[in-house]
């Protein structure tokens, strides 16, 4: 058994893909490691791509695009480590953060973890939040976690505020663009929940593992970047379309039928304040699309 498995889920993103192996194996974990790729099913040269440049890679090809939590379980149930690392194919791997990632999570307590992310300009990207309890969903779905950010510290289900991230923060919820899960989380609450398509997924699972007695954390001795969007056509209505879909199935699944309803009363109603905001604001293409979600949700 390895110390990491390092999982990532390829769909069209074949540019980003082989630079994100490039860069694992540029500054590869002394630990023992294996990578595990499944390809979604893409219709660019992302396969064969891989074959050519990083044989030694585990690569798994489906026959169709299993979305997020599909993907990712076919390769978990297969691997076989002491961790295993979620990792987005529009990552870059920098030096030492795999090996801290690795140390943060094996001397603690935390079933799982991520780390510091940010964009490729170096900027800090937000990946952790409160579990979406009432709340933190609400001060996320009023916009009140950024509206009061300056005056008062705001625990929210998104969490915006830099205060939020410090080294060894225990979290409620982790991105799974980098999310480092313990072999006893999986063992004990199964793998990722194959009914959500994407986006959402990494809340439910973390949802999951408190439920069991497993508790999140972050830690800002390793950083990661992340460009985000790789493999959408529109990323800012596929992101929000499936923050809101998610959350509605993982409150119908863990909470039942009534606080599903609750819920989703909730989001369409700031939803339909926000489209109208934005249209004041002269912010157009962000009305339309909070228009769209209100439609489609």
């Amino acid at each position: 058994m390895v110390e990491l498995a390092i999982v990532i889920v390829n769909f069209n993103t074949e540019k980003l893909i082989l630079d994100c192996l490039e860069s694992i194996y540029k500054n590869k974990p002394k630990v023992s490691f294996e990578i595990w790729v499944v390809d979604n099913c893409s219709t660019d040269q992302s396969v064969s791509l891989i074959k050519k440049h990083f044989p030694n890679v585990h690569l798994i090809e489906s026959d169709k695009n299993l979305g997020f939590a599909g993907g990712n379980n076919l390769a978990l149930k297969k691997a076989s480590a002491k961790n295993y690392l979620l990792l987005n194919s529009d990552t870059l791997v920098k030096s030492n953060s795999l090996d801290n990632l690795v140390d943060f999570a094996s001397s603690s307590d935390y079933g799982i973890c991520s780390c510091k992310l940010v964009y490729k300009n170096g900027a800090f990207q937000p990946n952790a939040g409160e579990l979406p309890t009432f709340f933190p969903m609400f001060f996320w779905i009023s916009g009140l976690d950024d509206i009061l950010e300056k005056v008062l510290f705001i625990k929210s289900y998104q969490a915006r505020d830099k205060n939020y991230y410090f080294d060894k923060a225990t979290v409620g919820w982790v991105s799974g663009s980098v999310m480092l899960v313990k072999d006893e989380v999986i063992k004990k609450i199964g793998l990722l929940d194959e009914a959500i398509f994407m986006y959402g997924e990494d809340v439910e699972y973390c949802f999951r593992a408190n439920k069991a007695g497993f508790i999140t954390g972050w830690t800002n001795s390793a950083e990661i970047i992340h460009i985000g969007g790789g493999s959408s056509t529109s990323p800012k209505y596929n992101q929000w379309f499936g923050e809101f879909k998610g959350l509605i199935y993982i409150y119908n699944k863990l909470f039942g039928t009534l606080a599903m309803y609750f819920i989703k009363f909730m989001l369409y109603s700031f939803i339909l304040v926000r489209t109208l905001i934005f249209l004041l604001l002269g912010k157009v293409s962000y009305s339309k699309t909070y228009a769209k979600i209100f439609i489609n949700l």
